[in-house]
């Protein structure tokens, strides 16, 4: 038993001191300046950066509007002493100057209000060296509704635009050509941001104000272009809007582009339609339906692939394998698909344009079209818009019968 208690004495106690002195030392350690940070330290000191770079934008730009929540100090002196108040702008545009009143401030930028309160302090008080500076600027809060995966709320100040403004809130089908953003006092002005990120006009990006609401509108017509284009991608397009716009906005046709054979991948229920065009002959007629598929070949591929079109199951381009006959890149397209042909009907342009015989070998840039020819499927297509016409036309005779008894 004695030697259980030496032990604890001994060898126990002594670690326990130990364990207690490192404690004590982190808890000096961290009220010591060059101790471990706190979190919410950090955080203080992240927002007083935020502040300091605001404000150091705001001074720097000439065109800094008036906001809410701003704070200025004027300084100036009088009788011998230095004066120096603090001035905040009002929810109401307001500041108010004491013995030298209340002043509006709506719409006014800062370089205007430093000037106009400067220039009155020293009508009251000639020789005090007036100066209004900015301490600090304000903050608002502003919706945004509309196509988003959910309303939000952003924070904003006197220089956020509105691209910064709804950069975290878009979905995958907001639109970027069709965005409104409606004042306090109700007058709702549409925006293109689109034009604002590619194109550098600053008029489609404007300010956010206190009290405006963002309102999103949903993508109506959405195109894929890839190819020989210098900027491939997804791309929002207007109602109005043509191949000559696409060229624009995709920075244009790289020197490798063959502008005779565009593909377009045309979407329509299960069943996909391949359109094959010369872009000199369309580029401002061709109307672009929502989710096309745009893919501007390269003049190399021209010597590597034949293009099938038409009544087949899987319309597109395929290798060219010499010296294969024209059934093998129908079949690679998935087939004749007989509801639609019934006769087997072929044609073959090569890659001028110019029609060849069935029986010739198949040559590199070759467009096979298989005939759309099937009584059944064109009956059953254009049928009801004939008997449609029809009965409209009948019904113009009966009511001008009607009209003339």
């Amino acid at each position: 038993m004695r030697k259980i208690v030496l032990y604890f004495l001994f060898f126990i106690i002594p670690l326990c001191l130990i364990s207690q002195e490192l404690d004590y030392g982190e808890q000096y350690q961290q009220l010591q300046p060059g101790g471990p940070a706190r979190p919410e330290a950090a955080q203080e000191e992240e927002l007083v950066e935020a502040q300091i770079n605001r404000l150091q934008l705001a001074i720097s730009n000439e065109n800094y509007p008036v906001t809410p929540g701003d704070i200025y100090r004027i300084t100036f002196t009088t009788a011998g002493e230095l004066v120096s108040n603090q001035l905040i702008v009002e929810s109401d545009y307001s500041i108010n100057l004491g013995v030298f009143g209340t002043m509006d401030v709506k719409n006014m930028r800062f370089p205007v209000l430093k000037k106009q309160v400067e220039e009155l302090i020293l009508q009251g008080y000639p020789g005090s060296l007036p100066s209004l500076t900015m301490i600090s600027t304000g903050n608002f809060v502003i919706p945004v509704i509309g196509e988003i995966p959910q309303t939000r709320y952003i924070t904003a100040w006197g220089l956020t635009r509105l691209d910064e403004a709804v950069a975290t809130v878009l979905g995958r089908y907001s639109s970027l050509r069709n965005i409104r953003v409606i004042s306090m006092d109700g007058v709702a002005r549409e925006y293109d941001l689109w034009m604002a990120r590619y194109r550098g006009d600053l008029s489609q990006n404007p300010l956010i104000r206190p009290g405006d609401r963002i309102d999103i509108g949903r993508v109506k017509k959405e195109i894929y272009i890839n190819g020989e284009v210098y900027r491939p991608g997804r791309y929002q397009l207007k109602q109005e809007e043509n191949f000559e716009s696409v060229r624009l906005f995709t920075g244009g046709f790289t020197p490798l582009a063959d502008l005779r054979r565009i593909t377009i991948e045309r979407y329509s229920g299960e069943q996909v339609e391949l359109i094959l065009l010369d872009y000199n002959e369309y580029k401002e007629s061709f109307e672009f339906h929502d989710r096309d598929v745009i893919t501007v070949p390269s003049k190399r591929d021209e010597d590597l692939q034949v293009t099938v079109l038409g009544a087949v199951f899987s319309p597109g381009r395929y290798a060219y394998t010499p010296p294969e006959h024209y059934m093998y890149y129908v079949n690679l397209a998935g087939g004749i698909d007989f509801e639609r042909n019934s006769r087997e009907e072929v044609t073959i342009l090569d890659r001028y344009g110019n029609e060849k015989n069935t029986n010739l070998p198949v040559m590199p840039g070759d467009t096979i079209t298989v005939l759309n020819n099937d009584f059944v499927y064109n009956f059953n297509r254009y049928f009801p818009v004939v008997t449609t016409g029809f009965a409209f036309i009948i019904t113009i005779i009966e009511i001008v019968n009607l009209a003339n008894q």
